[in-house]
């Protein structure tokens, strides 16, 4: 059986391939360029020229794009999202015990193959990477000058103003969010099936399904 840290870090690398095809990082990178350029409109001494700043001494600390999807379609690829659509898909009914153990382990089993030493420590940076990217999008200077209510709608403009690549949020955000509550279950001692985790998998089939089942 995967133990907790290794389940915890499944959890938090498929949330954050979710938030990689958002743009979410791609996004803060792009407003650091302009920033750096005098593109950006903020001042230079506020708020967000002082988390920018940060975020620039930070970046030896940071992985690269092409690592992240690398660590991504290793351990929350393809096959991982396939078995964990089976346990969702059990989940969502709740009443076949076998079935519902039958699947836990198969996804447990993927974490213990792809959830290794480099995988935790890749998950260690990706944490503070992705929490001071989301502080740089939350900040009210950027989000006014932008006209941008929050960090997800600031995001969505600047991928199409910027990247050209406006992702679908709705469903990113929703596979994010349900996927973590499943994968989360596989450490519960009891796995009851409670109503959360069967509406997460409800939800997180639905979202899929929107793209392809797994």
């Amino acid at each position: 059986m995967s133990d907790d840290e290794d389940v915890e870090a499944a959890a938090a690398l498929y949330a954050a391939a979710q938030l990689e095809e958002l743009g979410v990082l791609r996004v803060c990178d792009r407003l650091l360029e302009l920033y750096m350029r005098g593109g950006l409109p903020v001042g230079g001494t506020g708020g967000a020229a002082a988390l920018l700043d940060g975020y620039w001494l930070g970046r030896a600390e940071r992985l690269a794009e092409a690592e992240r999807r690398e660590l991504f379609a290793r351990a929350v690829g393809p096959s991982f999202e396939h078995l964990l659509g089976r346990l969702a898909r059990v989940l969502a009914v709740g009443d076949d015990d076998a079935a519902i153990g039958w699947a836990a382990d198969e996804l447990e089993a993927s974490i213990d193959r792809n959830i290794d030493d480099d995988a935790l420590a890749a998950a260690a940076l990706l944490r503070p990477q992705l929490g001071d990217a989301l502080a740089i999008l939350s900040d009210d200077e950027l989000l006014n000058a932008y006209g941008a209510r929050d960090p997800w709608q600031l995001t969505e403009q600047l991928a199409r103003l910027e990247l050209g690549d406006p992702p679908d949020f709705v469903r990113h955000q929703t596979l994010a969010a349900t996927g973590t509550i499943v994968i989360a279950w596989l450490s519960s001692h009891d796995r009851a099936v409670t109503e959360e985790v069967a509406d997460a998998a409800r939800t997180w089939l639905a979202a899929q399904s929107g793209a392809g089942a797994a």
